[in-house]
């Protein structure tokens, strides 16, 4: 009979627990089951996660018997091990591909001629080495017959649609400059002539059809190569979240609690305490506090009207994590960096408290980390905003695929004079120098992901609620989620925090 009633009790805590949207434990749930006053305990806890230690204190001021044994209880029933705690760290932070104390831009004319010179290079040989495309200079254009085939490489300085309904490009290249035209008649072509932009370097195949105009029968991008995922040897996750946002009113405390208690161990279900015991690592992918006067009327949406106050707060939230996880925290636009991309890290008179801890790492963004022998590239993804109003075949609500169109790129600038600014510096920190196992990003308040020719593209939600910005583009986003990749199988598991109300 006893057996039956706690098994009664059972559920009608965690449905208590679930109406009012709080996390409880198993262990914490076998407690309050053996004590006949439960509800009065339970409605004493008002915070999102009902700790263990709560209730017993709540136990022992209610002179409940129960609490006599909560020491014996806690020792029996252990605490969370997590196996990644066991393992030393594999990575390697790899500074040669970052801004970060490697600024050295003036703003001056040269260093526009270094910029478009270094990307330039490296992405034309690319191309260069492409099977089957063996390019020209645009000096020896004029020597061909009409109609004779050919291969060039250029970079777009000018797109538009002629009075005839043709697309229009205008290549710029050392040795010179020419026009390529996409007959109105070939929409496969016109497709791929869509998602070009300014300054990328691309490669054509076409005809010559004047001194210095080509009729273009494909376009050939720097791309990834064909490759099969590359796997770590060892059974470990990476999490990723991003778009916290502390300081805003809208900023999910509540979800953001939950997810902390979660990656400690605040889970009833086994199953998903060995999944978290493989976390070893952490991504957060930009976009830490929402900053001060980041635009118009921001202060009147702000919960914490200080910088470092937001950041103080950012870190105590940090800390909170267990020690074992190594961490990697980007900027956005609105950390307190440059808003131009590349953006170096996050300084240290912010996170004073952070920088302190070994495993918390500042890292600029965009940047690079070699986890377990896999490459990860880290970008916040300002310049896909350019993407999303430049091309028409991309939506926000799908940021993987703008994540795809950068990788073909293989540069994750969208051209100078578009909404996102860039510092000229002498080595282009925006071009995808190696081919990276995994693209990690966040910035669109939108979860998404894909695999595309061996790399894992992760887009993460947001830890804040819809904006008013948000409303008026009737852009939805998808908030409270943070997302694992086992590192050995490649396996993604969302992790939903954020309840709906209906």
């Amino acid at each position: 009979m006893e057996t039956t009633i706690q098994s009664e009790r059972r559920k009608q805590i965690v449905e208590y627990c679930n109406n009012r949207q709080q996390i409880i434990d198993k262990k914490s749930i076998e407690l309050l089951e053996q004590e006949e006053h439960w509800q009065e305990i339970l409605e004493g806890i008002t915070e999102p996660i009902v700790a263990y230690r709560k209730i017993t204190e709540k136990l022992a001021k209610h002179g409940s018997k129960v609490a006599q044994t909560n020491e014996e209880v806690e020792i029996k029933k252990g605490s969370f091990i997590a196996h990644a705690k066991d393992v030393d760290p594999d990575f390697r932070i790899m500074e040669e591909y970052e801004v970060t104390n490697q600024s050295l831009s003036e703003g001056k004319i040269g260093d526009f001629l270094k910029y478009f010179r270094d990307k330039y290079e490296f992405l034309s040989h690319l191309l260069e080495n492409r099977t089957g495309f063996s390019p020209v200079a645009f000096t020896k254009i004029g020597r061909m017959d009409k109609y004779a085939e050919l291969d060039i490489i250029g970079m777009v300085v000018k797109k538009w649609v002629s009075k005839n309904g043709n697309t229009t490009i205008e290549l710029d290249s050392p040795e010179g400059r020419c026009i390529a035209i996409v007959s109105k008649d070939d929409f496969e072509t016109n497709r791929e002539a869509d998602k070009i932009l300014l300054d990328d370097v691309i490669g054509l195949k076409g005809k010559k059809f004047a001194d210095e105009v080509i009729i273009i029968k494909s376009i050939i991008r720097p791309d990834l190569p064909q490759r099969p995922p590359k796997k770590a040897e060892r059974d470990l996750s990476v999490m990723l979240i991003s778009d916290t946002h502390v300081g805003s009113k809208l900023f999910m405390e509540k979800e953001f609690n939950k997810f902390i208690s979660w990656i400690n161990g605040g889970t009833y279900s086994e199953k998903e305490k060995e999944r978290l015991g493989k976390i070893k690592y952490l991504v957060i992918a930009g976009d830490n506090v929402d900053g001060i006067g980041v635009y118009p009327g921001q202060i009147d949406e702000l919960e914490i009207k200080d910088l470092y106050e937001q950041y103080n707060k950012f870190s105590e939230f940090v800390k909170k994590i267990p020690e074992h996880i190594e961490i990697f925290i980007c900027p956005g636009q609105h950390d307190a960096v440059r808003r131009a991309d590349p953006q170096p890290a996050i300084a240290r008179e912010y996170v004073k408290d952070l920088y302190d801890l070994s495993n918390v790492h500042f890292v600029g963004s965009p940047s690079w980390v070699e986890i377990e022998g896999l490459k990860a590239m880290i970008y916040h993804g300002a310049s896909h905003h350019d993407m999303y109003m430049a091309t028409k075949h991309l939506d926000a609500k799908q940021p993987e695929l703008a994540m795809i169109e950068l990788l073909k790129k293989r540069d994750l600038s969208t051209g100078f004079g578009l909404n996102q600014p860039y510092v000229p510096e002498k080595i282009d920190y925006m071009l995808i120098r190696e081919e990276p196992d995994f693209y990690f990003a966040g910035d669109m308040h939108h979860k998404g992901y894909a695999n595309y020719r061996g790399c894992t593209c992760v887009n993460a939600g947001t830890w804040q609620e819809r904006t008013d910005f948000q409303v008026k583009e009737g852009h939805i986003p998808t908030p409270g989620i943070a997302i694992d990749i086992n590192l050995k199988t490649r396996k993604i598991t969302e992790n939903n925090f954020y309840q709906k109300e209906v």
